[in-house]
């Protein structure tokens, strides 16, 4: 790597820790190590929300998807909006009422301490492998550009986001992800105007080329129901998701609690969400003019013969020109999207792990600095953790969608028992509420693991519908066994 790129590495590296350094100071007390006070500006908790949301399967994956195949993963905005502003106006107004830590102290005061120690468990599996999983992306292409071992990476990544999170808590992690998403957001812009210029032809004819190919067809208008890349599947499959995936999942949610009032923490995911969508359409810009690259330049002839995970990152690691920066800003940008997709992640994994395990249950009416200590204790465990669910991974070829295929076997059980609590007074009782929540992950993985693609049951895309619709159904047969005490 040139001088010039190392600078720019180093320089991305000094920020972070001087960010870090400087928003996670004076922590007292886990209302400000998880929430920052409180008092967390709207707009960096936004970009923060982009950042996580985005993470290395987006920097490192999305573009071999549109390099390999065509620009069809934007339909899975579609459905996005109507999701999250479900979170916004349904789940938002009911946390904020609540005034919780975590969202699944909500469910606590709803319905009891089985249904919320049984949302909480969920988070823990569904956060600890779908972080795994975008730690592993985003060091596959550490691991590329350097030629270092990939399991030394994953715990060098590791390593690093345990240092900051333990240190400054959700402070830190706000500002170092917003600070990261500009820098990745930054460095997709910059390889997209090399393409053009590097590529022969004006930026007319490269266009056309792609389009030309097929490269930004978006929508697949297949109506069978088990394609899990038709158009009216994936609607419905977003529009879940991402109310679960904002509403019911500690990592995202936790941000918007960082506000300081309902109003700006609704304020906060309909930016990140307006962002959200021009971002991941310029990610999947630069694998189509990869793909024009690759045709008309004999340097690229390597990228066809690489699995669509690997290719933006050897094109970083031997496409790119040194000593122009370039090539530190894109490292730069892969070390962000690596770092801003495991610390929220132990942030909240802590959160959740001390506010409703071990405050209530192992060590009640401690002092704050208590339980301070054992939320940055908490964070160091499941960087651990997290790392081990990278490396026992590290042979998936399609992370991607096996990203999505892991988070609908949960997300649909804690969406289904939030909407039980929101939508109802008195239905859901707090000893059934977890039968239901474990009896539809375990329907969802049978789904999973007993059919394969010869004998395909029910698509992937179904299974957060499956799953939210079993619990919520199965939940609301009971009644609620108090008067509810959770606001709305």
């Amino acid at each position: 790597m040139a001088f010039v790129d190392s600078i720019v590495l180093c320089l991305y590296f000094a920020a972070v820790l001087a960010v870090g350094v400087v928003a996670g100071r004076r922590e007292k007390n886990t209302d400000d190590y998880f929430l920052g006070g409180r008092r967390q500006p709207w707009a960096v908790v936004g970009l923060s929300i982009l950042a996580t949301e985005l993470s290395a399967l987006t920097f490192v994956i999305v573009p071999g998807s549109a390099f390999a195949g065509d620009c069809g993963y934007l339909q899975l905005y579609f459905g996005a909006f109507i999701g999250r502003m479900a979170v916004v106006y349904l789940l938002l107004p009911a946390f904020y009422g609540g005034r919780v830590t975590t969202v699944y102290e909500y469910l606590g005061q709803r319905f009891g301490p089985w249904t919320r120690g049984t949302a909480s468990l969920l988070f823990f599996g569904s956060r600890a492998i779908g972080s795994g999983l975008r730690l592993l992306a985003a060091s596959i292409a550490v691991s590329l550009v350097f030629e270092w071992p990939l399991e030394a990476v994953i715990v060098g990544c590791a390593a690093v986001a345990v240092a900051y999170t333990a240190f400054g808590g959700i402070k830190a992690i706000v500002w170092t992800d917003a600070l990261q998403a500009v820098v990745f957001i930054g460095g997709a812009v910059a390889v997209v105007v090399y393409l053009f210029v590097a590529t022969p032809g004006s930026v007319g004819e490269i266009v056309r080329t792609a389009a030309a190919a097929g490269k930004f067809r978006v929508f697949n208008w297949d109506w069978h129901l088990n394609n899990d890349k038709a158009f009216i599947v994936l609607l419905v499959h977003t529009l879940f998701l991402n109310a679960a995936v904002f509403g019911t999942d500690q990592d995202l949610t936790q941000r918007m609690l960082t506000c300081r009032d309902l109003k700006r923490g609704q304020r906060s995911l309909i930016f990140s969400t307006v962002l959200g969508f021009p971002v991941v359409a310029l990610f999947l810009l630069v694998g189509a003019l990869l793909w024009v690259y690759c045709e008309a330049m004999p340097a690229g002839a390597p990228l066809a013969e690489l699995s669509p995970d690997r290719v933006f990152s050897y094109f970083i690691a031997n496409g790119l020109p040194s000593g122009w920066g370039l090539r530190g800003l894109l490292l730069a940008g892969l070390f962000a999207a690596a770092m801003s997709s495991l610390d929220s992640a132990l942030g909240a994994l802590s959160s959740a792990a001390v506010v409703d395990f071990y405050r209530p249950y192992v060590a009640p009416n401690r002092g704050a600095t208590h339980y301070l200590k054992a939320g940055r204790v908490f964070t160091c465990l499941f960087g651990v953790l997290v790392a081990v669910i990278a490396i026992l991974f590290v042979s998936e070829t399609d992370l991607l969608w096996e990203a999505f295929e892991w988070a609908s076997l949960i997300f649909g059980s804690l969406l289904g028992i939030f909407l039980l609590a929101v939508l109802t007074r008195n239905r859901g009782h707090d000893r059934t509420n977890p039968l239901a929540m474990l009896s539809a992950v375990g329907v969802l993985c049978a789904f999973k693991f007993m059919q394969d693609d010869e004998t395909l049951l029910v698509a992937w895309p179904w299974w957060i519908v499956i799953g939210t619709g079993w619990t919520f159904f199965v939940g609301a047969v009971w009644a609620t066994e108090r008067s509810p005490s959770g606001r709305r």
